[in-house]
This record gives structure tokens, sequence and C-alpha cells, in this order.
């Protein structure tokens, strides 16, 4: 639209007298400057400045009765050129009349401007307000109806219709505005929930790989301080073993028997001591590392080989090895992981369970490799699970508390990670995955 054309709009004409849509014809089509008409609408609406653009052209359309009002109605909405305005007659025999032509034409179109026309007292404004509401949309004209007044309304509602549609825009402006700031701040604040908990995370693996920094260093120099007497305590009580053996002769100052039990007793301490400086050792010397390929299906064989004197018969075994690439590790590495985790699997059945069962699992999931071994044993209670992987931690007598911890830091070291699930009563599944190698 130029700067200078007027604005046009459409209007509907909906009457049972054909008389009455060319009197609304011939004043809402007035040709600009042809009659007294224009020289009213001068001195009331300013005509230079009106006809310079500020004035509408209007495009009047008929309608016979109100049904047929109401479907031109609603293909203008559906066709997205909807009416302004429409004057309707309040008596359109034998149709339904203007009050009930009005409502249907709000429901086709909730913007509409209606001016009902009557030439007789059909209705009371109290009535029609019962009927329709108070409404702003609605205006009354009594027939003959007065020329000037015609175009005065006609000018007035449809600037009005205009402000209305252009309010209603600007609502769903807003509100779709309203709507993407308020997406755009959930979405922020998520990435920033996400990021402190990644932070979380972080500071609580730095911590306690601060921990375990430490506690290697401690490891390694009790390690080295134990290793030499350790050595020596077990060479003079196998000695004893071995001489008191062949004592033939004499009267000892105890019975030999004794002394023959608590060298062996003494014996297997040290031994079991000396497991512990062993893990120890290793655990100390675990860190991050560079990884080679590695096939792990022949890892978990040649692990699961090394388990079955610890397996036995007893326990039923379920393999479900899927083909996997190979990852980055070191195998001799892996091959203490897996071995341990299968062992741990082993002791967790009481001996009065049923049917003591371990599961397995090889597979490829995504960027990585996934290998699962669970049982159906005694489960972890949840106080002891968050500490499983902790140096020294363990609820097993007898135990070091390294063999879990020592598996942490080999596949940490690789880039990879450990996970263990455990419900008390119905079993434990350790959860092991890996980088593929390239």
């Amino acid at each position: 639209m130029s700067a200078t054309a007027s604005p046009r709009r459409r209007i509907l004409i909906i009457d049972d007298n054909p008389s009455i849509h060319q009197d609304f014809r011939k004043i809402l089509s007035a040709v600009e400057g042809s009659t007294s008409l224009d020289s009213l609408e001068t001195a009331i609406f300013g005509a230079p400045q009106s006809r310079a653009g500020g004035a509408y052209s209007f495009e009047v359309d008929s309608a016979a009765q109100g049904e047929e009002g109401v479907q031109l109605v609603e293909d203008a909405s559906r066709e997205g050129r909807p009416y302004a305005l429409a004057f309707v007659d309040i008596r359109m025999p034998p149709g339904i009349d203007g009050v009930e032509t009005t409502a249907r034409l709000w429901k086709a179109d909730e913007d509409l401007q209606v001016v009902l026309c009557s030439a007789y007292a059909d209705y009371s404004w109290e009535e029609v307000a019962q009927r329709l509401g108070i409404n702003q949309r609605l205006l009354i004209l009594r027939k003959p109806f007065d020329n000037i007044e015609v175009r005065q309304m006609a000018h007035a509602l449809a600037q009005k219709w205009d402000l209305s549609r252009q309010s209603r825009r600007r609502e769903e402006e807003l509100a779709q505005a309203v709507t993407e700031r308020t997406r755009e701040l959930q979405a922020t604040n998520a990435r920033l929930r996400q990021e402190m908990e990644d932070r979380a995370k972080l500071e609580a693996r730095l911590a306690q790989s601060h921990r375990r920094e430490a506690l290697g260093r401690l490891a390694a120099g009790m390690a080295n301080e134990i290793s030499s007497p350790l050595g020596f305590v077990s060479t003079n009580l196998n000695h004893l073993r071995l001489a008191l053996e062949k004592q033939t002769g004499g009267s000892p100052l105890e019975d030999p028997a004794e002394l023959l039990d608590a060298c062996r007793e003494a014996i297997e301490g040290m031994e079991r001591l000396k497991r512990i400086v062993q893990d120890v050792k290793l655990f100390a010397r675990v860190g991050p590392q560079p990884g080679v390929a590695v096939n792990p299906r022949k890892v978990l064989d040649d692990s699961l080989a090394r388990a079955e004197p610890n397996l036995g018969p007893r326990i039923q075994r379920v393999l479900e090895l899927r083909e996997a690439p190979d990852v980055l590790a070191s195998e001799e590495a892996l091959a203490h992981v897996f071995l341990n985790l299968i062992v741990n699997a082993a002791q967790s059945f009481p001996e009065s369970h049923p049917e003591p069962r371990i599961r397995v699992s090889l597979s490829a999931q995504g960027p990585d490799v996934s290998v699962e071994i669970q049982d159906n044993g005694s489960g972890i209670e949840a106080e002891h699970l968050e500490h499983i992987f902790e140096p020294f931690y363990t609820t097993k007598p007898g135990g070091s508390g390294l063999g879990l911890s020592i598996c942490h830091s080999i596949v940490t070291g690789f880039s990879g990670d450990i996970s263990v699930d455990s419900t008390p009563g119905k079993g434990t599944t350790f959860r092991v995955r890996l980088p593929r190698a390239a």
C-alpha cells in the first residue's frame, strides 16, 4: 500500500430488503467530491488530511439472510480476507433474526464489528444486552438512518477494528517473545545446572585423586619398609619348621606338634602380609598411562580360565561375549581387573545359596567397549557401596581392601570408567567401560 492510498476495508450488509443494500452501497461507495455528503464528511473528518491516507474506502458485500451472512463471514476468515464491519437487520423473516445472526457472526469472527439496524422496537436494549452481553463491538442504528451517521459509523468502527487487530497481533508477538525468552532462560538454567553438576563431580574426582595420590606415597614407603624384615621372618620361620620336623631325639621345651602349628600359622600370616605388601606396591605403581590395542574378548577368556579354581562346579556361568573392537589398555593390567572382579563375584555366594550364577557380558556401546560382571549373590549394603573403591576399605575378613581400588586406578588410568550397582540379597553388577582403540 502506498503512502497516499486509502486503506480498503470489507463491509457486509445483511438485510432481506434489496433497496437497503442499494442505499448502503451509495453511502459507503460514494465517489469523492460528488455529493453534498462529502462536504459534511469534510467538516467531520477533515477531508484533505483523511483523503491523504487517514480515511477508509470500503468493499461492500451483501447477504439476504442471516445464515448466508454467517457463511460469508466464515469463508472470509478462512481465506484470510475478513470483514471489518457488518450492518445487520433485526427482522429478516423467514430466517434467523439479527440478534441470533450477530451471535453466530461472532463465533465465526470474534473481531467483527456489528451494527444492528431496525425500524421497529422488536428488542429493547436490555433484551439485546441479555442475549449478546454488553459488548464494545456492537452498536444500534435506527431506521430510517442518516447517511452521514452511517458513514461516520463505518469509519469509526473500521478504525476500531484495525486497532483491535493490531492490539491482538501485538499481544501475540509479546506472548511469543515471552515464550522464546522463557525457553532461552530454561535452557540457560539447564546448562548452568549441568555445569554445576559436572564441576561438583570433577571436584569430587580431584579430591579422590589427591587422596589416592597421598595414600599411594604412603603405601610405597610402607612396602619398602616391610618387605625386607618380612622376608627375614618368613625365612627363619621356615627354617624352624624344618628343624623341628627333623628333630628325632631330646626333650623339646614344648610339644613339637604345637611348635609346628605355631610355625605354620606364622608362615600363613607372613604370606598374607606379603600379599598385602604386593598389593600396596601394585597400587602405588598404578596411574594414568598410555594404552595399546588389546583384544578384550581374549583377556576375558584368559581371566575366566584362571578363575576356574575359584568358580568350581557349583557356580553357573552365563557368557554373553559379543564381537567387540580392541580397547586402549594393557593386557596384563586388564587381566588383573577382570580376574579380580570374577573372583569377587565367586566369593559373594553364601554356602546355602541354591543357584549361584555369574553373568559375564562384552559389547560395543558407542565409542566405548563395555564389560559387565554380574552375580546373584549377597549384594552390598548401601553404606558400603559409596566407599567400595577407596583404598584399604573392605568388609571381607582378612581382606587388604586394595583389590577394587587397584581395579579403579587401572581402568581410570586408561581413560575408562568402572561403576557398580548392587541390591542386598539380589546381587551385584560391575561395569567396566574402556575407549576403543583407534
